[in-house]
């Protein structure tokens, strides 16, 4: 007995191109979550890089600045360490690839890196205050840098900061005058953004 084929069923012209839609829609899907993941990573890398580097060159005396650090999408406050002693090292759980992802697939495209301290503007040296030396004060975890002019009880900017002890004038700075804006004008700010996103290339490369 002859065995009866059954003839394949040929797809319609209409099925073929909904076929060829569906290849296309989900290779772009494919190639969309691709690039996502490789900026994902260099977004990860520069923040890690960029808060480690704001933490270094920041005054550090208690460790509480160097730690107040965060990295978030704009308009939210972001976390931050908060701890004290010593000066803060940023690693990739600061900046959490998956919350990354997740920002950037909802539609996310600026992120910030802030400092929550209370006298973020003042260490910053944006915003002048009063400054008076406690009655015991902790050895400073970076050593002091001596400069400054003497403005007794006048508000003044953090690098201007000098005391008068009897007969003697003392500068107790941890940090250089005007840091923050030599780190965002001066190259350093550029450098961290181009070694972050290399690394991210590389990252996703593998």
């Amino acid at each position: 007995m002859a065995s009866k084929r059954r003839r394949a069923k040929r797809s319609t012209p209409k099925q073929q191109t909904k076929l060829l839609s569906s290849i296309a829609r989900r290779e772009a899907e494919e190639f969309e979550a691709q690039i996502r993941d490789e900026l994902a990573g260099g977004i990860q890398n520069f923040a890690v890089k960029a808060m480690n580097s704001l933490a270094e060159k920041g005054p550090a005396w208690t460790g509480e600045f160097s730690a107040s650090w965060g990295f978030a999408p704009a308009g939210r406050t972001p976390d931050t360490p908060g701890t004290t002693g010593q000066i803060y090292k940023y690693t990739k759980n600061d900046a959490p690839i998956r919350d990354i992802k997740r920002f950037l697939k909802d539609g996310v495209s600026k992120f910030n890196i802030v400092n929550t301290s209370s006298h973020a503007a003042i260490a910053t040296d944006q915003e002048e205050s009063y400054f008076a030396p406690p009655k015991e004060q902790p050895d400073p975890i970076k050593i002091p840098v001596e400069f400054g002019t003497e403005r007794p009880g006048d508000p003044h900017l953090r690098y201007q900061i000098r005391y008068r002890e009897g007969d003697e004038i003392t500068s107790q700075i941890t940090a250089e005058k005007d840091w923050f804006t030599t780190y965002l004008k001066a190259g350093g700010l550029q450098k961290d953004l181009t070694t972050g996103f290399t690394f991210g290339r590389e990252v996703a490369g593998r």
